[in-house]
């Protein structure tokens, strides 16, 4: 006897889901989510911490701004420290081709500030050149590019026959909210590198190759992509698989972007240094060395009592590491292009080789390190499904979700 008719029964579409996940499988649906969600935070953060301005969010220090010389409506909001990397942005943004060493009441701190130029240039276009739209315009930029993140995320998660929900994983990175809360260039660069990975998978070089060098222009570490479709270039070139091609432009001309910034901010900055090595010199050390020091230091101050100020960074750490060895457990089975494999192992390599400066750090939430949580994220959509389906892959990515409320919730009440 049959109890439903055929109009109650669950309908299924072509790849085996029910109709009402399919209505949701579109890359704009997770984008959607994705904005809504990070506005949330803004708006909490807006409302609470930065007590209703959003120039707070700059985080003006007084050791680089100088409160008399500041624009109308720019305050100091950590009055005693340094402030935050927002405030170099923010002076970009304010006019892209003024390199003066100080400017606008605010003084750089190191060369390399120049040549991440990307996130302020933006931010400059939204603010249409306007200095008290440009606090409103950096954070307008994270928002949109959080939401390309995960717009970019679904459409990588299609390709691979996954549903496009998943790319909300790539937006839900718990570093995110200090790039949202606090005005730095993540949520752009990373959007650039997803972007060019997806228009190098799909064959379109030059939109991979402009996507790539504006995405370096905004912040370096983003390069570890180029720089590992060189490397299989090259080994290709060199077992005669490949001749050059339209193909490299995607890492030639990022590379040559590079090296053009360099030598540009190293001319007009003088006496300054090359801002590369300032960058590797300040933000690297020997492999493994800061790491194990931090690790170290705040296991040993682990707080059973509460989620004290040691034990969020280990959740975050927690959170990395169990990522990044669901990465190369599946490194081997991964139907993920080999430049993407590789450049999982080279992002992982560089955390590793972080300074104290990030690993020490209990103020900046691991936002330095998001480049293996997503090769990871692109390496697991890829596996084939009988090695990990839709719940082991879930139970996975889940494991971001607490990092993410607790720095969230953190950063809602705190600076």
């Amino acid at each position: 006897m049959q109890l439903t008719s055929a109009t109650d029964a669950p309908q299924s579409t072509a790849r085996g889901r029910p109709v009402r996940w399919r209505a949701v499988d579109h890359p704009l649906v997770p984008g959607i989510i994705a904005l809504l969600g990070w506005l949330a935070f803004v708006l909490a953060r807006w409302q609470s911490w930065a007590r209703g301005n959003i120039a707070r969010f700059v985080l003006l220090g007084t050791t680089y701004s100088h409160a008399r010389h500041l624009p109308a409506g720019m305050v100091i909001g950590d009055p005693h420290a340094k402030g935050y990397d927002g405030q170099f942005y923010y002076r970009l943004a304010i006019n892209p081709v003024n390199w003066h060493h100080t400017a606008y009441g605010i003084t750089m701190d190191e060369s390399y500030r120049y040549t991440r130029i990307g996130y302020p240039l933006l931010a400059w276009l939204g603010s249409f050149g306007q200095h008290q739209a440009v606090p409103v315009a950096l954070v307008a930029v994270n928002l949109l590019c959080v939401a390309a993140m995960a717009v970019l995320g679904g459409m990588l998660a299609q390709q691979a026959g996954r549903h496009a929900l998943w790319g909300l994983a790539f937006a839900a990175y718990f570093g995110l909210v200090i790039s949202v809360g606090r005005d730095t260039a993540e949520p752009l660069a990373e959007a650039c590198m997803l972007g060019g990975l997806l228009a190098y998978r799909q064959g379109r070089w030059i939109l991979a190759a402009v996507v790539f060098a504006y995405g370096g222009l905004t912040r370096e570490t983003i390069l570890i992509a180029p720089a590992a479709i060189a490397v299989t270039r090259l080994i290709c070139f060199a077992l005669a698989r490949a001749r050059p091609s339209r193909v490299d432009l995607a890492w030639v001309v990022p590379g040559v972007a590079q090296v053009a910034i360099q030598v540009v901010a190293r001319l007009v900055l003088r006496g300054q240094g090359v801002p590369l090595n300032v960058d590797r010199a300040r933000n690297l050390a020997t492999p493994f060395s800061a790491m194990t020091d931090a690790l170290r230091f705040e296991s040993a101050r682990i707080d059973t009592s509460h989620l004290g100020l040691y034990d969020i960074p280990l959740l975050e750490y927690a959170t990395l590491a169990v990522l990044v060895v669901a990465g190369f457990a599946v490194i081997y089975v991964t139907r993920a292009r080999g430049h993407e494999r590789l450049a999982f192992v080279l992002a992982v390599l560089v955390v590793c080789a972080m300074s104290s400066q990030i690993w020490a750090s209990t103020f900046g939430d691991g936002r330095s390190m998001i480049e293996p949580y997503l090769f990871a994220l692109i390496l697991l959509l890829d596996t084939p499904k009988r090695y990990l389906n839709a719940y082991r892959l879930a139970a996975i990515v889940a494991w971001a979700a607490p990092a993410l409320c607790v720095v969230a919730r953190r950063r809602i009440l705190y600076m």
